[in-house]
C-alpha cells in the first residue's frame, strides 16, 4: 500500500496528460471533419469563433490541460487531502473519454 500511495500521483497525472494529447491529436488528424464530429459545446463554439480553423480550439485544449496539471501538481505539493480524490476523478473521466473516442 505504501508503494501505491507514494507513486499514484505521477501515474494518474501521466494518464490525464496522455489522454488529452490523444484527444488533441485526433482533432488535428480529423481537422477536415471535426466541425461535424465535435460534440462538446465549448469545442463547437471555439470552432465557430475560429471560422472552422482548429488552432484556436487546440490552443484552448492545451492551455486547459496545462492548467489542470499545474493545479493538481500544486495540490500535491501542498499535500492536500483532496488531491487523491480530485486527481482520481479526473483520471477516471479521462479513461472514459479515451474509451469513447477509441471505441464509440
Amino acid at each position: 500500500m505504501k508503494f501505491f500511495t507514494r507513486n499514484w500521483f505521477p501515474v494518474l497525472l501521466s494518464l490525464i496528460a496522455a489522454v488529452s494529447m490523444y484527444d488533441t491529436a485526433l482533432i488535428v488528424l480529423f481537422s477536415d471533419t471535426i466541425g461535424a464530429m465535435e460534440e462538446n459545446p465549448v469545442g463547437q463554439w471555439l470552432l465557430r469563433v475560429g471560422e472552422g480553423n482548429i488552432w484556436l480550439f487546440v490552443r484552448a485544449k492545451v492551455a486547459g490541460t496545462l492548467t489542470v496539471l499545474a493545479v493538481l501538481t500544486w495540490m500535491h505539493h501542498r499535500r492536500s487531502n483532496k488531491t487523491l480524490p480530485v486527481t482520481s476523478s479526473i483520471a477516471a473521466y479521462q479513461t472514459g473519454l479515451f474509451t469513447y473516442l477509441t471505441f464509440a
